[in-house]
């Protein structure tokens, strides 16, 4: 279960819950019962509801798909940039990039949606959990081998039992060849260090995968905070300092000694990424300052 958390959130995002709260919208999603009991064996890919509404909800409009983990969406109270909670999808450049992009657009472009707040981040971007009706979209992009279960930032271990079933399944990017689908955590570090060497996941566990929130520092409790990205341990590896930035603006490149070069900040979480040459940066999909 997602347990929904306000408190400590930025005044901003604060501000645009209580005005989009009072306007007016649709009829909030009646609460399903809750069952009796929770059978200790994964569910089957398809539709997972809320099961707690006892905090308010954020309600928009998507208005642009950046790619199989990050949308834009339209509060009464303004534009909001959202990142998904628990899931990270393979990058532009990777393969199942472009077909994760085009799933989640396929699912919610254009679709009212409701965000179940579970932090926010130091750019004021929202991270949560993306509710299409009463199906959870982030588990759906799980379910159906379009992301992975982001093992650093898991909130709830669900996501590992929809990752293991997406597998099994042969689902998605579960049916590229072992070394083409790899991790996007382990691809964007890999940008920073060439040493890096990629995991095979083809024989994980959901066992393995519920650890890792153990080993990260994570609770297997759902109600899990996502804290801000410390900027120790994202500093660039051998010549591969071209900062790749992603905000509003879209995907901006910065070279050393470019006006904004040195305020530019790289957050791993948010896709953002280090390159060793302005043509590995356009072909990854970045563009420099206008």
């Amino acid at each position: 279960m997602v347990t929904r958390r306000v408190a400590g959130l930025a005044v901003p995002l604060l501000a645009a819950m209580a005005l989009s709260s009072c306007a007016t919208g649709p009829a909030p999603i009646p609460t399903p019962s809750a069952p009796a009991s929770v059978e200790p064996v994964a569910p089957p890919p398809v539709a997972t509801e809320r099961v707690d509404n006892q905090q308010p909800v954020l309600v928009g409009y998507v208005t642009k798909v950046t790619d199989g983990d990050t949308i834009k969406v339209q509060l009464s109270s303004g534009p909001i940039t959202v990142r998904f909670d628990s899931i990270d999808a393979p990058e532009a450049d990777q393969s199942w990039g472009g077909e994760a992009t085009a799933a989640l657009s396929g699912r919610v472009a254009g679709q009212e949606v409701a965000l179940d707040v579970v932090s926010q981040d130091r750019y004021e971007r929202l991270v949560a959990v993306v509710y299409l009706g009463d199906e959870n979209i982030n588990g759906w992009m799980v379910q159906q081998g379009h992301a992975w279960a982001y093992r650093e930032y898991l909130s709830d271990p669900q996501y590992c039992a929809w990752e293991g079933i997406a597998r099994a399944s042969g689902l998605g990017l579960w049916g590229l060849a072992p070394d083409r689908r790899v991790a996007p955590w382990e691809w964007r570090r890999a940008k920073r260090d060439q040493q890096t060497r990629f995991t095979d996941y083809s024989n994980e566990t959901d066992a393995n995968c519920v650890a890792s929130m153990s080993r990260q520092g994570r609770s297997s409790s759902p109600a899990v905070t996502r804290p801000a990205t410390p900027e120790a341990g994202y500093q660039p590896t051998g010549d591969c300092r071209i900062k790749g930035n992603i905000s509003d603006n879209g995907r901006i490149y910065h070279l050393p000694g470019s006006p904004s070069y040195d305020q530019t900040k790289i957050d791993e979480s948010k896709g953002e990424r280090w390159f060793c040459t302005e043509d590995e940066a356009r072909a990854a999909g970045w563009r420099p300052p206008r």
